[in-house]
C-alpha cells in the first residue's frame, strides 16, 4: 500500500472508531488526508522533543512522532498517542525509503511508546536520510491492526540539531 505525500495518517478498519473517526463500518482500508506536518521542536507536554504531530481525526486525539533526547538512553524515537495503551501496541514495521524493519516497542505508559534509537541505528539514519515519508504498521497489538503515516520533512535537521546537545549513551 502507497501513501500520498499529504496523507499524516491511515487508519484501518474498525482501528477508525478505535481512534474516534468511526469512519467506515466495514474492514475497507480507511484513510485519512491532512495538510503536511514537517518536523518541528515540539511544546507543551512533548517539550524538548523534535517531532510532527496530527489530529487523527476531528476529535482532540493527536497522535505525535518524535525524538527526544534521554539522560539516560540519548535519542529514542516516541510514538505519542492517547490510544496506544488501549490498543496495546507492542511491535511496529518501520518502512522509509528502503529501510524496512519490525521494531519492539518499550514502554507501558498509556500513552507513548518508545525506541532507543543507540539500539536501532538503522532507523535513526532512515528517519535522518531525507526521505519525506514514513509508513508505520501495527505487527502486535491487542485490539486491532491498523496503519499510519507520517511526515518526515524536515526531520534531518531537527533531529541533528537535538543529536548534537544530547550525550549518547556509554
Amino acid at each position: 500500500m502507497r501513501f500520498s505525500r499529504p496523507a499524516v495518517a491511515g487508519v484501518v478498519g474498525v482501528a477508525a472508531c478505535v481512534f474516534g473517526a468511526c469512519l467506515a463500518a466495514s474492514p475497507a482500508l480507511t484513510q485519512e488526508v491532512e495538510p503536511p506536518a514537517p518536523w518541528v521542536k515540539l511544546t507543551g507536554s512533548h517539550a524538548g522533543a523534535v517531532g510532527t504531530c496530527s489530529m487523527v481525526d476531528a476529535t482532540d486525539i493527536e497522535a505525535c512522532y518524535m525524538v527526544r533526547c534521554d539522560a539516560k538512553n540519548g535519542l529514542i524515537f516516541e510514538i505519542g498517542d492517547a490510544t496506544v495503551g488501549e490498543m496495546g501496541l507492542r511491535s511496529a514495521r518501520f518502512e522509509i525509503g528502503r529501510y524496512k524493519e519490525t521494531i519492539r516497542l518499550d514502554g507501558n505508559s498509556p500513552d507513548r511508546r518508545t525506541i532507543v534509537l543507540s539500539k536501532h541505528p538503522k532507523l535513526l539514519a532512515a528517519l535522518t536520510s531525507g526521505a519525506d515519508f514514513a509508513t508505520m504498521y501495527a505487527v502486535e497489538a491487542d485490539v486491532v491492526e491498523y496503519s499510519t503515516g507520517f511526515e518526515l520533512t524536515g526531520a534531518r535537521d531537527q533531529i541533528s540539531h537535538l543529536a548534537s546537545g544530547c550525550p549518547t549513551k556509554p
